[in-house]
């Protein structure tokens, strides 16, 4: 393998093995202070399950949880946990389980034998007898639980939970009430009503039930109830009974007496990178994310958290989506099935937004003196999967950035390609959190001797999709032409200074008329379990409601940014783009060096050409549905875009 280090400092040439002393090397100039960050952006064991994004089938959707067995203490009448502590009724009686130590025997602490239900808060115990009559209890530290009267329930209680500082009980109608935790008498207030329930489970967070189909349904205010997962017989084929939750996460406990623990099905690689470049008091960042995409709205939130805690403006402030479809939602999708209308409000801003925070923190934090490398090629790892005809447009290059740390013997690479992260949505992988190809070829390229870091930033491939239906064989194909460039010897040094822009080009959204909407619901409605058919009856629920509070949105901006960074350009732009956005953009500039994403700062619908709109290719005509959009781009989206870049030459 070719080594491709340059000298710097009173560094050795790596590989170079003589007798004779050679005299120490000047130093090195060094253009740029450059500094990278990474953080994890996989749900952890707080969060029960989420709906993965990309796919608007299958109709039930798809999700995260997945069960895995733990022990089999046995069959159980209810049970609750507490810290990490397992409590289970039998006969009557309490018995404890330590989660931690799942191999020992469970303990009696109760032995009354009249006890039916229990729950569990921080440090104590809830249980109902057979005369309905309401029991707590502080947990010992050792001995036996002692028991103190809290009331009488008027209503026949089928399970019991604890959540948000109050006591939820399920009735055998179906209808749950809540009461407050405090002294004195309970008053215990209806509240919502779930059909085929057969447990509760609160959390610190969430309320959720079981139905007797397996279906997982969180409480989502005001809406009502929100599948969150299903038995998928894959990652959750067995039969639960009852649901727990401690300070490790969910459990449950099968019909046979098996405990499982709650987990996500991950191959634990989503994350975030960042990359900040600085010269002087100028300074951009730029930052990969393994979404599917996101609203502009959240990214405008979080780049003025950047500015306001890491002084960097927004508009210098770039984040790409891998646009992986194995991710957890992050954005609306209003027109979509209920569990994918939103996202889980803690994976956004918990997870998501904190790791955004944390990644450009950590490159701001180790800015040092480093020098940049460009190199071009091509990697034909996709296809354009819409356009009719032959000689159908695809940009296949493969740009890939080299950062020359001066105190540091590998590099960080960033390498850019334009294809979709899709396939296989079958089987476990179709279940699995995953990064697909970008992924797997990030962390192939850590095998190669220099390389310290890869960041991937998504193309402009909205209408690409893979060749190889394993991402796999993908990653393998991306992976060896980066290595190409890296080791041979045509990388060009970035020179310069920093600039940047955001611009906007605006599109009326020129909305439907109110009857054709109306028409375009009637002949939809009435066809359920037909997914097209359905999501064109929320499209139109939704068009109406924007007509009917004067909120239809006016325009359907693209947002185009520009980093120049010495004789690089970097173009983001918002949208799934697709490929002839990059070759036309390109055109523009034939002798500098540019490089063009797609899916930046906002992935609100595609961004089609005169060819998609007038073929009614998926990209220019039924996606604008998927997405919530008013209509569709006029004809001449691509010419307008590719004027207003021209014009303003940034």
């Amino acid at each position: 393998m070719v080594n491709y280090r340059k000298w710097s400092g009173f560094g050795c040439l790596i590989g170079l093995v003589a007798l004779v002393t050679f005299p120490p090397p000047a130093f090195a100039q060094y253009e740029y202070r450059i500094g990278k960050g990474q953080a994890s952006i996989e749900p952890d064991h707080a969060i029960l399950s989420v709906a993965l994004a990309g796919y608007g089938a299958p109709r039930e959707g798809r999700f995260s949880l997945e069960w895995k067995a733990c022990a089999n203490p046995g069959k159980a009448d209810d049970a609750t946990a507490v810290a990490d502590r397992l409590y289970m009724l039998r006969e009557g009686g309490v018995w404890q389980i330590d989660l931690n130590e799942l191999k020992r025997e469970a303990i009696a602490v109760a032995q009354s034998t009249n006890i039916r239900m229990i729950a569990g808060s921080e440090n104590r115990l809830f249980v109902l007898d057979v005369d309905n009559e309401l029991l707590e209890a502080k947990i010992p530290s050792r001995g036996e639980l002692r028991w103190r009267r809290k009331g009488v329930l008027q209503q026949t209680p089928r399970a019991l939970t604890y959540w948000k500082d109050q006591l939820v009980m399920l009735d055998t109608a179906g209808r749950l009430w809540t009461a407050e935790d405090r002294r004195g008498p309970l008053t215990w207030n209806p509240m919502w009503e779930c059909d085929d329930v057969i447990d509760i489970m609160g959390d610190r967070h969430d309320l959720y039930v079981l139905t007797a189909e397996q279906e997982i349904l969180r409480y989502d205010e005001p809406t009502g109830w929100l599948r969150v997962a299903i038995h998928n017989g894959i990652t959750y084929n067995q039969d639960m009974q009852l649901l727990m939750a401690s300070d490790k996460g969910g459990w449950a406990l099968d019909r046979s007496g098996t405990l499982y623990q709650g987990q996500h099905s991950s191959t634990r690689q989503l994350a975030v990178n960042a990359l900040v470049i600085q010269k002087g008091k100028d300074r951009v960042a730029v930052l990969g994310a393994d979404v599917c995409g996101f609203d502009a709205s959240f990214v405008d939130a979080v780049k003025q958290d950047v500015q306001r805690t890491l002084g960097i403006a927004p508009n210098a402030v770039m984040v790409n989506a891998s646009h992986t479809h194995y991710a957890p939602v992050t954005q609306k999708w209003p027109t979509w099935g209920a569990h994918c209308q939103k996202p889980d409000s803690a994976y956004l801003y918990t997870v998501v937004k904190s790791a955004v925070m944390e990644a450009v923190r950590q490159a701001t934090q180790t800015l040092q003196p480093a020098n940049l490398y460009i190199g071009k090629s091509e990697v034909e790892i996709g296809h354009n999967r819409s356009l009719p005809g032959t000689d159908l447009p695809y940009d296949k290059a493969l740009d890939v950035i080299r950062i020359d740390y001066q105190n540091l013997h590998k590099d960080d690479i960033v390498f850019l390609a334009g294809c979709h992260p899709v396939f296989q949505n079958a089987g476990r992988e179709g279940v699995t959190i995953s990064p697909n190809y970008p992924g797997v070829a990030r962390e192939m390229l850590l095998h190669h001797s220099n390389v310290k870091s890869a960041m991937f930033l998504q193309g402009c491939g909205g209408d690409i999709n893979p060749v190889d239906a394993d991402h796999r064989v993908t990653a393998e194909k991306l992976v060896s032409a980066v290595t190409e460039v890296l080791d041979g010897d045509a990388m060009k040094p970035i020179e310069g200074d920093i600039t940047f822009h955001l611009d906007t080009v605006k599109f009326d959204s020129r909305p439907w008329p109110e009857d054709k909407i109306r028409e375009f619901w009637t002949a939809n409605a009435g066809r359920e379990g037909d997914v097209g058919a359905e999501k064109n009856v929320r499209w139109a629920d939704l068009m109406l409601n924007y007509i009917n509070s004067d909120e239809m949105p006016a325009t359907m901006p693209v947002f185009v940014q520009t980093f120049n960074i010495g004789n690089w350009k970097l173009i983001g732009i918002s949208r799934e783009t697709t490929t002839e956005y990059s070759l036309g953009i390109k055109a523009l500039w034939p002798d500098k060096l540019v490089t063009v994403a797609g899916y930046c700062n906002d992935v609100s619908s595609y961004l089609p050409t005169s060819r998609h709109i007038q073929a009614g290719t998926y990209e220019g005509a039924d996606s604008f549905f998927w997405y919530g959009q008013p209509n569709i781009f006029p004809e001449n989206v691509y010419e307008t875009i590719m004027e207003s870049i021209k014009s303003k030459n940034r």
